[in-house]
């Protein structure tokens, strides 16, 4: 017994000095024991008393929730399902809309094409297309038709008078545009169209899976009158793109059509109508994707509440030719959504369609003035709500019966452990401190050696499957991430450094090739800077002189900013340069523009393209010829008047995209003191902060209004105020160019 006694005092009084140390691994300890002996011995109490009760409040609690929990899961599945067909409706809706826009847009360019060839047939070389009654035609060839009418007098194209066969031939140009857009749309039955107010059409087809020969035998075709197609009428009195109703296509009477189309114009006005068709059973594929459901479909009503796209084939929503508005169903619910759906409203509603009952999602398309909708049988969404409802309740199920078990076994094993853990808990309690704090020391340990060694090779090896593991396995990786991040960094900044030596390299390049002298003579005073939008830029101003009475300009806008835009300014420069050194005596200034346009087109894959302004100044007399190249029209300043107008300037193409065009080329004649002012569109295409563009208007009327007679710098710092006032804080969107010419009289044009 006092052997005993002794080794049990001797265990306290060393546990006592242990316990007034001040170490982690001590309070660790303290922690530990403290906080294992009063849960030990309050939950021992607890659990006994609570265990019974908790048995039997479980299974009431168990039912409760069951039925609870069901009808919530049911309710909240049908939610979630209904909001998931909202999010769908949205989704697709943005997609068609998506494709709408495309396809209005290359009908607005088609539509600029044929204006521009129609109210210029002089300017275009004539091209002759196929006719498929005695030409083979393949899928993404042009070909053209007559209507009936075209017969009378004979077979087309002899018949025809010889005004309709030259806008024929000129207006055949457009193929060059019509194959590549045809080629966009591989994936739909469609066609591109322009017909005209004399009854020719030119098409061109694309029939998915066909890549050969099109046998286009219908005797419809070769008599066929665009002029009575709801295309043609639907877009005649519009001034932008429209789409038709649905319509039969007159080689394919497997499905309707739809169309968006919009006039062009020659000098007398509408010239015909251009546009895009598509077979609408193309547009079921990507529509099917937001089917839920076996019986679940998709539409698209269009603004008067007709149906224009459907996923079925039957019943009171599909697709067809003259179908009726969907707002007079004898269904009123349907009728009801069918309004919400034209006024351009968004939602979920409970409908019956064909006698049963849908949920159907819809979201607008504000640009077309159409609807999505997707429908889901009610049925549909309820099974699967139920099969969540079911499942919660198994599950409930299956867990009370885990808790009997469980109730009966912690009972027992509460007794077992009882003894077990009061004798053993003290040493444990020591052991995991111990072990606890070893390895932070290892940690700890291996810090140091780090920040004394400067060394971000060294690994710390921390084995104990916890979270100082993962934290020794952290710093680990953050030190080798350290090292690849100062060696990656030092690279990078090299690279850096690098990059901005060329950038600045080539802005100094840039700027050497732009005059920098510009002469103060008797005859003529001329100035012009030019500011780029990023390090280098596309823009360029030029003078030389081609004799000692002969002075050539140039202010011209490379498409694009940035090294690849200034890249092609020297070569369009050059070349200018060149060609009117050589061709303007003998051949004229229209002729340099050509052969410069000829020069630029060859082996321009990234299809560049120039605007620009060249003109010629007599020195004495005064007369300036030039040819605008899709440049913005110059503002010419009338001395004797005081006034500025812009320069009256042909509509000629820009200079790179294609060749064989043909440039217009005007005169005029300057008095003393008259000047003009041409610039680049980063002067009426600056924005302001709120994407506002400074526009023409306000560059005449502040040409107008500020003093035209004060010297070049002067006037042109003028004007860059102006638009740097109308900017404001707004970054500059595009390369600035201001250019001025004043011609003061030579001795001959005073006298």
């Amino acid at each position: 017994m006092n052997t005993l006694y002794k080794n049990a005092r001797r265990y306290f009084n060393r546990l006592t000095r242990r316990l007034h140390r001040r170490d982690i691994e001590t309070r660790l300890l303290v922690l530990v024991l403290t906080a294992g002996i009063l849960s030990f011995l309050t939950l021992s109490g607890l659990s006994f008393y609570a265990m019974g009760n908790v048995r039997d409040a479980m299974d009431e609690l168990g039912e409760r929730i069951g039925r609870a929990g069901a009808t919530f899961t049911e309710d909240l599945m049908t939610r979630q399902l209904k909001d998931t067909l909202g999010e769908l409706a949205y989704s697709r809706a943005e997609f068609i809309e998506h494709e709408t826009k495309m396809v209005k847009q290359n009908v607005t360019i088609l539509s600029h094409l044929m204006t521009n060839f129609a109210s210029n047939p002089d300017a275009w070389r004539a091209i002759k297309l196929r006719d498929p009654r005695v030409d083979v035609v393949e899928n993404f060839t042009p070909y053209i038709t007559y209507s009936s009418e075209s017969y009378a007098n004979g077979t087309p194209p002899d018949n025809l008078t010889p005004e309709i066969r030259r806008n024929i031939e000129v207006a055949a140009n457009i193929r060059v545009m019509l194959a590549p857009l045809a080629k966009t749309y591989t994936g739909y039955r469609s066609s591109f169209f322009v017909g005209s107010k004399d009854g020719w059409t030119i098409c061109i087809n694309v029939v998915p899976q066909v890549r050969g020969q099109l046998f286009l035998t219908n005797e419809r075709l070769y008599h066929y009158d665009s002029r009575q197609r709801p295309w043609y009428i639907s877009a005649i009195n519009e001034t932008k793109p429209v789409f038709s109703d649905l319509y039969v296509g007159v080689t394919d009477d497997s499905a309707p059509f739809i169309a968006c189309s919009v006039p062009y114009f020659d000098k007398n006005g509408v010239a015909g109508v251009v546009g895009l068709d598509f077979s609408i059973s193309d547009m079921y594929a990507p529509m099917s994707q937001t089917l839920i459901g076996e019986s679940g479909f998709s539409f698209v009503l269009n603004k008067d509440g007709h149906i224009l796209f459907s996923t079925r084939t039957e019943g009171e929503i599909v697709a067809q030719v003259g179908g009726k508005d969907m707002r007079e169903s004898s269904e009123e619910t349907l009728a009801d959504a069918a309004r919400k759906m034209v006024n351009g409203e968004s939602g979920t509603e409970l409908v019956v369609v064909d006698g049963e009952e849908y949920f159907l999602a819809f979201a607008p398309m504000k640009s077309v003035g159409w609807s999505f909708g997707t429908l889901t049988a009610r049925r549909d969404v309820s099974a699967i709500a139920v099969a969540g409802r079911d499942y919660f309740l198994s599950q409930i199920e299956v867990f009370n019966s885990r808790l009997q078990g469980e109730y009966f076994l912690i009972i027992f094993a509460a007794l077992v452990l009882w003894g077990w853990l009061l004798n053993s808990f003290f040493s444990l309690s020591k052991d995991l401190s111990a072990r606890f704090v070893k390895p932070i020391h290892t940690l700890a340990d291996g810090v140091r050696d780090i920040i004394k060694d400067q060394s971000f090779d060294k690994k710390i090896d921390i084995k104990t499957g916890d979270e100082i593991e993962h934290l020794a396995t952290c710093f680990n990786a953050m030190t080798g991430e350290l090292k690849a991040y100062m060696a990656n960094l030092t690279k990078v900044t090299a690279e850096k450094e690098r990059i901005a030596t060329e950038l600045d390299v080539a802005t100094e390049i840039q700027r050497g090739m732009l005059p920098k002298d510009f002469p103060t003579r008797d005859d003529f005073e001329i100035l012009a800077t030019m500011t780029p939008a990023k390090e280098v830029g596309g823009d360029f101003y030029d003078f030389y002189f081609l004799d000692e009475t002969h002075v050539a300009i140039t202010v011209a806008d490379v498409s694009g900013k940035g090294i690849p835009a200034s890249l092609f300014m020297v070569i369009s420069k050059t070349v200018l340069n060149n060609f009117a050194a050589s061709l303007y005596h003998s051949n004229g200034l229209a002729p340099v523009v050509e052969a410069a346009n000829e020069k630029l087109c060859a082996n321009n894959d990234a299809m560049m393209f120039v605007t620009a302004f060249v003109g010629v100044l007599d020195l004495e007399s005064g007369e300036f010829t030039f040819v605008n190249a899709g440049h913005n029209p110059p503002v010419i300043y009338h001395a004797a008047e005081n006034r500025c107008d812009f320069l009256d300037v042909k509509k000629n193409f820009v200079m790179g995209p294609m060749d064989g065009i043909p440039f217009v080329e005007q005169k005029i004649n300057f008095n003393a003191g008259d000047l003009i002012f041409i610039y680049t569109d980063g002067v009426t295409e600056a924005l302001n902060v709120a994407n506002e563009e400074y526009l023409p208007d306000r560059l005449i009327k502040f040409m107008n209004s500020t003093d035209c007679r004060v010297d070049l710098d002067t006037l042109l710092k003028n004007i860059r105020a102006d638009v740097a006032a109308h900017v404001g804080d707004a970054a500059q969107s595009d390369d600035i160019t201001l250019f001025a010419l004043r011609f003061k009289g030579s001795r001959n044009h005073e006298a």
